[in-house]
């Protein structure tokens, strides 16, 4: 009887969410690659031949080349500095209404700005918003009806392909416990037919994919739900709940004066001449500090140093790092890494491209299943 309402659960939830789960399966596969495809792509924008003694411009002048770009009416609120001398360091531009249904309607702007960080040129300026991997991200995210409804959507998409990978595991389970059977279950046997071959294409790597399909999909949910990325937190605490970390206060001012900026950022670049990027946040709050995410490794974020300086003096407010961040904290800052399979590199997202392709499958795996069952009901008519 539980058999039953597993297998109806598993069908029903399968057939309502397959479509969905289908595109945010497909898009999360090119995700993963998607910093390596645009370095391949986009090279002359993020690649640069400097002279072999060139040093950069201040970073604020930098920052007012990249504005004088873009024109009035749009904001810089965040750069990426690259302390490798052959990169272009990157001025974003965005906002955005979360309340707006679309994609287009949710982004009022957003654009990207490679600077040459050693002579000041406008390398390329990015309408980011109609760029093919940005889309792709948000296909992926909101299947493009922007975060009010798209990701509400994707969210219970996910968290029903949770319930679909958890019914699966009861139901790949043989009713009767032999050798023969956990080896039929386990094992593709040559010389079947189609309708053979896509059941076991469905029930075997279904079982293979678990964990890893599992592990993506609450890190998927951590991004679409706060009571998600609560409850995993709290469980990752022990169950206990732990005041969140406070970001401190500046002293106010509605700008960053250059001095300051320069300062840090002269600073870092000296300290850290092997990082991969600094992330610099230009937040809104005239009492915000300034807000740097110094990234140790390439294209994984669970690998850093946090600063928060005052915008006014450029002085150290608090600093901490991967290594002294523990439970809920520890887990929330590899989210992004265990999500898209960054966490150890190419190896690891080589696997995660595989377990999206797979989760891709199983939708279409599964419709082919529910129609083929469907057939000798229409003959008998």
């Amino acid at each position: 009887m539980f058999r039953k309402l597993f297998f109806w659960i598993h069908k029903w939830l399968g057939l309502i969410t397959g479509l969905i789960v289908l595109i945010v399966s497909l898009t999360g596969c090119i995700t993963v690659f998607s910093d390596e495809l645009k370095a391949c792509f986009y090279h002359d924008r993020y690649y640069i031949t400097p002279a072999p003694d060139a040093k950069t411009i201040g970073f604020s002048r930098l920052k007012n080349i990249a504005q004088e770009s873009l024109g009035p009416g749009v904001k810089i609120s965040r750069a990426e500095i690259y302390p490798h001398q052959n990169r272009s360091w990157v001025f974003r531009a965005s906002l955005t209404d979360k309340k707006a249904i679309g994609y287009w309607n949710q982004y009022k702007y957003y654009f990207r700005v490679y600077v040459n960080p050693y002579n000041g040129k406008v390398i390329h300026v990015e309408n980011t918003k109609n760029e093919f991997f940005q889309v792709m991200l948000n296909l992926h995210m909101n299947l493009l009806l922007g975060d009010a409804l798209g990701t509400t959507l994707t969210g219970i998409s996910v968290l029903c392909f949770f319930i679909l990978l958890i019914s699966g595991f009861i139901i790949w389970f043989p009713r009767k416990w032999s050798v023969r059977a956990f080896k039929r279950s386990l094992i593709f046997k040559s010389g079947v037919g189609l309708k053979r071959l896509n059941f076991d294409l469905h029930n075997i790597l279904g079982f293979y994919i678990l964990i890893p399909a599992m592990l993506i999909t609450v890190t998927g949910l951590v991004f679409a739900f706060p009571w998600a990325d609560t409850t995993v937190q709290f469980l990752a605490n022990g169950a206990k709940t732990v005041k969140k970390r406070e970001i401190p206060k500046s002293t106010a001012n509605e700008i960053y004066p250059v001095t300051a900026t320069d300062a840090v950022v002269a600073g870092l670049l000296k300290q850290y001449p092997q990082a991969d990027v600094f992330s610099i946040r230009f937040r809104e709050k005239d009492t915000d500090p300034l807000d740097v995410q110094v990234r140790l490794a390439e294209n994984r974020t669970h690998l850093f140093e946090w600063y928060y300086f005052d915008r006014n003096t450029g002085k150290l407010l608090m600093r901490y790092n991967d290594r002294n961040v523990n439970g809920g904290e520890k887990f929330r800052s590899m989210n992004y890494d265990l999500h898209t399979g960054a966490f150890a590199g190419i190896p690891t997202k080589i696997f995660a491209f595989i377990v999206s392709l797979i989760c891709a499958a199983m939708p279409i795996t599964g419709f082919i299943m529910w129609y083929n069952k469907l057939k000798p009901k229409k003959k008998r008519k």
